[in-house]
Order: C-alpha cells, then sequence, then structure tokens
C-alpha cells in the first residue's frame, strides 16, 4: 500500500505532503484548494511505468519538472520511491509525462538497505540496484528486469541474492502499474461516447487501449464479459433489476471484419497483409428499448463506471474524484457502502465535496486540504487540525447528536 507522498512543484503543490489511510482516504476542501491536482500526482505513479506511452517529439514541448517522494509498505519491506518527472499538459488539461527519472531505497525490517538507480523510461525498463558499500564488500550491481526478476548480480554465487530485494519491487511496480483513476468530468457529455470499436480478432489492437473516457470504459467491460469473470458477474447483479435497476442487460455485438495494410520492402518489393479484427458493438438495455451507449443518460454512464471501476478492476489503488457528480443520494449511500466493503482489498482515495459522503465514512479517513498563498496545498487529516478536547468533542456529537457532514456544514471543519 501507498503510505505517504510528497509532492514537489506540481500545480498548487509547492511541497505537499499526504499521509494516506491504508484503506479508505476522503479528501474535503473549497474549491481550489488542489485536492484534484493531490489525485493526479498520484496518477504520475502509473504514468512513469508506461514506458511505452511516453512521447518522442520533433520539436521538444515546453515541459515542468515535479519530483514525487512515495513510500510504500511491501511486507516485510519499505520502498521509497523518488521520481523526478518532466511533463507538460496537454489542451485536455491531461498531463503527458516526456521523461521521468526514478531511484529508490528498500530497507528491510532487519536494517538492510538498498539503493536503487533506475535507467531512464528509454532503456524499456531495465533497472539497476547498486548494494551500499561496505568493509567487506565492495560496491556492487544487480541488474533485474521492470518487474523485479532479478537477472544477474555480478561477483556473487547463484543463490545469495536476498529474495526480499526482487520480491519488493516487483510488488511495488505492480501497485503503481495497478492505480486506476476515475473522474466524473471523464464522462461528461454522452453523445461523445462511440456507438463501437474496434480490435484484432486475436486481442487488442495494442497492448494499452488508447481510446480515452467512455471508450476505453466500454472496452474494459467487453474485455471483462468475454472473460466471464465473477466480479463482472456481481457487478451486473448490482446494476441489473435485482439489484440497482440501472439496466436490465449489456451485451455486446461481435462483426468480424478485414482489411489490408500494404509495406514497402527493400528493393521496392510489396507487401501485402491482411488484419482481421472485429467490430464491436456494445447494447444496453432497459425495458423494451436496446440502446447504444450514446443514448444512456449522463448520469447512468458515470454510475455505471463508477460501479464498474470499484467492483471489477483488479487494480490496486484506485483515485476517485467528486464520486457524488450527478448520483442521487439514495444510489449515493449503496455506492458509498460499496467502497468502504471494496476497500479491504484496494486502497481508495477520494475527493468530494458532499457532505453527503461524510455522512457515511468515520473521522479516521477524513482528510482537510487548505490553500496558502505562500505555501501552496496541505493537506492533514482533521485530527491533526483538532486539539484533543476538538476531536473528543466531535466524536460526542457524531455518538449522540449528528454526522460529519452536519459537522462541516456548520463550519466547524473549516475553524
Amino acid at each position: 500500500m501507498l503510505k505517504k507522498i510528497t509532492i514537489e512543484n506540481y500545480r498548487s503543490c509547492l511541497r505537499t505532503t499526504f499521509e494516506c489511510h491504508p484503506r479508505l482516504s476522503v479528501l474535503i476542501g473549497p474549491n481550489g484548494s488542489g485536492k484534484t491536482n493531490v489525485l493526479q500526482a498520484i496518477l504520475f505513479l502509473y504514468k512513469i511505468w508506461q514506458d511505452d506511452e511516453y512521447q518522442r517529439f520533433r520539436e521538444e514541448p515546453i515541459t515542468v519538472t515535479s519530483r514525487i517522494r512515495a513510500l510504500f509498505h511491501v511486507p516485510p519491506a519499505n520502498a521509497v520511491l523518488n521520481a523526478s518527472i518532466d511533463a507538460y499538459t496537454d489542451a485536455s488539461n491531461n498531463d503527458i509525462v516526456v521523461d521521468a527519472k526514478r531511484r529508490w531505497t528498500l530497507s528491510e525490517a532487519k536494517g538492510k538497505k538498498i539503493a536503487v538507480q533506475t535507467l531512464p523510461w528509454h532503456s524499456r525498463g531495465v533497472i539497476w540496484y547498486h548494494r551500499q558499500a561496505h568493509a567487506r564488500r565492495p560496491r556492487q550491481t544487480l541488474l533485474a528486469d521492470s518487474r523485479g526478476r532479478v537477472l544477474c548480480w555480478p561477483g556473487d554465487k547463484p543463490g545469495i541474492i536476498e529474495p526480499w530485494i526482487s520480491s519488493s519491487v516487483a510488488k511495488v511496480v505492480q501497485f503503481c502499474s495497478g492505480i486506476r483513476y476515475y473522474s466524473a468530468s471523464q464522462f461528461t457529455n454522452p453523445s461523445a461516447c462511440p456507438v463501437s470499436f474496434e480490435i484484432e480478432k486475436e486481442g487488442p489492437r495494442s497492448r494499452h487501449f488508447r481510446a480515452p473516457g467512455h471508450a476505453r470504459t466500454l472496452y474494459r467491460m467487453y474485455m471483462a464479459q468475454k472473460n466471464e469473470d465473477d466480479k463482472y458477474a456481481n457487478f451486473m447483479s448490482m446494476v441489473g433489476p435485482k439489484g440497482l435497476g440501472l439496466v436490465d442487460d449489456v451485451t455486446f455485438k461481435e462483426v468480424p471484419t478485414s482489411s489490408i495494410d500494404y509495406a514497402v520492402r527493400v528493393g521496392g518489393r510489396l507487401e501485402k497483409r491482411r488484419r482481421c479484427r472485429l467490430l464491436i458493438i456494445p447494447r444496453f438495455r432497459i425495458g423494451r428499448h436496446k440502446l447504444s451507449p450514446n443514448q444512456l443518460s449522463e448520469g447512468t454512464f458515470k454510475t455505471l463506471a463508477l460501479l464498474f471501476y470499484i467492483m471489477t478492476e483488479e487494480s490496486k489503488a484506485l483515485l476517485i474524484e467528486e464520486p457524488e457528480v450527478c448520483i442521487h443520494q439514495g444510489l449515493l449511500a449503496s455506492i458509498l457502502e460499496l467502497m468502504k466493503t471494496h476497500a479491504d482489498r484496494k486502497q481508495m482515495i477520494v475527493s468530494t465535496h458532499s457532505d453527503y459522503v461524510l455522512d457515511h465514512v468515520s473521522p479516521d479517513n477524513v482528510f482537510q486540504v487548505k490553500r496558502d498563498k505562500l505555501e501552496g496545498t496541505h493537506v492533514k487529516h482533521i485530527r491533526k487540525n483538532m486539539t484533543r478536547k476538538e476531536f473528543s468533542a466531535l466524536r460526542h456529537y457524531l455518538q449522540s447528536e449528528g454526522n460529519l457532514g452536519e459537522y462541516w456544514r456548520e463550519g466547524a471543519l473549516e475553524d
């Protein structure tokens, strides 16, 4: 799990430190305080491992260098990742990573420490580990791949490498690669949702399905259904007639198609290649009507997407921005209970403006976000913003008079 992250020089986060709850963290604060910036900075932990998504440019874009220091708990070790990230913001307000330098420190419970230097992204994920020199052994280098599998350690005999080193690295990389991000703004304007998408007949067109927003979610739903995932079956039971009643059924029609590509080889030889593809057509049945995705209401699609991310995605961490947008309060209560249940198997970090969300969480899960004109965004657990007497008064209020949302509405947390 992610225990602590420090963010430097990223938007309003000049030097922001956030100590996460191990299961569910809820960020509250006014507009412009930096809640979304904190979530986007955590998403960098995912983006810096997607080497093939880094872009090369004919003209060098104007980038900003941000720094991330993340502390992970990976039993039986702790891992600290220091990353220097060059990125720019595109027209859709997405951060595009151009380059990233990563340096880690791994520490075992017994006190052993390993310093880690990661090669640049264009070296395709090869990692070099530098073991600290001591009196009996000079400084040496361990070579491993991006999944943490040990390839060799020059000068050492086979089997002398401690297994916790490669195991810890593999788990951290798996965690970062499994971070997912949900924002209600991704699914604004349902008419932008495609009525179909194409994949290669033997698998996805590329290792990462690059279409954003609606199309990516539809693709993941299709793959989950095709793999006959038990989690997807539970998801359909939840959104179906016997659950929340959002839709009666979801189907994906497969239509085989083909195309011919031509490539010119050395000597002017023309090579013809036939590509077999599948056109995937999603259909949502509500009553007697069969609808395309772009015919669903905005609230329905946002709710389906949020529940899909919570219940089926094989993610290690889920970042959720404003889950309350376009969702009825009665439905939101069910979603919040699901979030608390699934937080046992994936770490969740949520930003919200809704006092109704606070009504369904414990004070132990709540963090207050403020922005100082000179020092930027600050994140603190609400308990650290209170004296012991004030926190005791809060607990008494929750037990005898009201809930955390009402306490926030009355302005007590702001004080």
